[in-house]
C-alpha cells in the first residue's frame, strides 16, 4: 500500500497568497510566487490556493448546450504540441479575464502554472461519482479532470475544481468555499470519488475496476474526518425484498467520540445512528425503514452536520 504523509502546515502559505491581487496574467503570478516561495511543494500550494480563491466554477456554461469542439490532429507530433500550446494560451487568457472556469480549464490553468515553474505536472481525465443514481451503473464516459504533480519523486493528486466550492442544487448557484481535502489527497481516499482513465494513474498498489468504483456509496470528503469506515464488502446499493424492512450497514471502524446521524430522503429530520459490535469485531447499525411510494430512496449519513455517505435504497 502506498501512502503519502504530509505534516506541513500550509496556513502561512495560504495567508500570504490570499493577499495577492486578482492577477490577469500568468507571468506576474509566477514571478510573485517565485519570489515568495522556495520549494516546489510551496509553489504548488500557492498556485492551488490562488486559483481556488480567485476562479469560480462557470455554471452557466456547464448548463448551456455546447456542441463538441472539432479537433484536427496531424501526423507531426511537434505540430500537434504547438497547436495545443496555442489552445492552452487562449484558454488561460479567457480564464484570467473572466475569472470563471470548468474542470478541464481549472486543470489546464494549474498545469500551466506548474510547468512555468519547472514543476512536473499532468492533467488526468476520468470519472467522478456524485449521485446515488450512478451506483451500480456502468457509465464510462469521462466527466471530470484533475491534476497530479511530482514532488520529491512522488506523484501527488490535486483537484482544484472541487477545492473551490460546491453547487447549491436548490438555487443552481456556485458557493465559493475553500476545501483543501483535495490537495495531496491519499490515493486510496481519492479513489472513493475519482476514477482516472488509466489504471496506472490511480497511484495505488492494487488498482480498482470501474465495476468496483460504482458499487460503493457516494463518499463526501467529511467522511475521512468522521472516525467511521464502512466494511470492505458494504455496498452502496441496499436492496429491500419487502415494503417494510430493516436496513443494516456494516462498519469496520468506529471512533468512540464520533456521533453519526442518518436521514432518509423522504424524512425531514435526522436521527443518531447506533452501533453494535458483533463477534467479527465489526460495527453494525440497524435501521427501521418504512418505504414510500417511489421505487428508490436515498439514505444519507452525517457527521458534524455535514454529509459523509449516501446509499441508494432500491425496492
Amino acid at each position: 500500500m502506498t501512502t503519502f504523509v504530509y505534516s506541513q502546515n500550509y496556513e502561512w502559505i495560504d495567508n500570504k497568497v490570499k493577499q495577492y491581487p486578482n492577477y490577469g496574467t500568468l507571468e506576474v503570478l509566477v514571478d510573485r510566487v517565485s519570489k515568495d516561495f522556495n520549494t516546489e511543494e510551496e509553489k504548488v500550494r500557492a498556485y492551488y490556493t490562488w486559483i481556488a480563491h480567485n476562479i469560480t466554477y462557470d455554471l452557466n456554461r456547464y448548463y448551456s448546450f455546447n456542441p463538441p469542439e472539432m479537433r484536427i490532429t496531424f501526423d507531426s507530433e511537434r505540430l500537434n504540441r504547438s497547436i495545443q500550446k496555442q489552445r492552452n494560451a487562449k484558454l488561460v487568457k479567457r480564464i484570467l479575464t473572466y475569472k470563471k472556469a470548468m474542470c478541464i480549464e481549472f486543470s489546464t490553468l494549474f498545469n500551466e502554472l506548474c510547468l512555468r515553474s519547472g514543476i512536473q505536472s499532468q492533467i488526468i481525465k476520468g470519472i467522478t461519482k456524485l449521485s446515488t443514481n450512478e451506483i451500480n451503473t456502468t457509465r464510462n464516459i469521462k466527466n471530470h479532470a484533475w491534476n497530479a504533480v511530482k514532488i520529491n519523486n512522488k506523484w501527488q493528486l490535486i483537484d482544484v475544481t472541487w477545492s473551490t466550492g460546491y453547487e447549491n442544487m436548490k438555487t443552481k448557484s456556485w458557493i465559493q468555499r475553500f476545501n483543501d481535502f483535495y490537495f495531496f489527497t491519499d490515493p486510496y481516499e481519492f479513489l472513493s470519488s475519482h476514477l482516472p482513465q488509466y489504471q496506472h494513474l490511480q497511484f495505488v498498489s492494487h488498482p480498482i475496476s470501474i465495476k468496483s468504483f460504482f458499487e460503493t456509496p457516494v463518499f463526501y470528503s467529511k467522511y475521512f474526518e468522521s472516525g467511521v469506515r464502512i466494511a470492505n464488502n458494504q455496498k452502496g446499493l441496499i436492496e429491500l425484498k419487502e415494503k417494510n424492512n430493516t436496513i443494516t450497514i456494516v462498519f469496520k471502524e468506529k471512533a468512540k467520540a464520533s456521533k453519526i446521524y442518518y436521514k432518509f430522503e423522504n424524512k425531514k429530520h435526522s436521527k443518531e445512528l447506533h452501533f453494535k459490535k458483533n463477534k467479527h469485531n465489526l460495527y453494525v447499525a440497524s435501521l427501521n425503514y418504512k418505504s414510500n411510494t417511489s421505487s428508490s430512496d436515498v439514505l444519507s449519513l452525517y457527521f458534524e452536520n455535514e454529509k459523509i455517505l449516501d446509499f441508494k435504497i432500491e425496492k
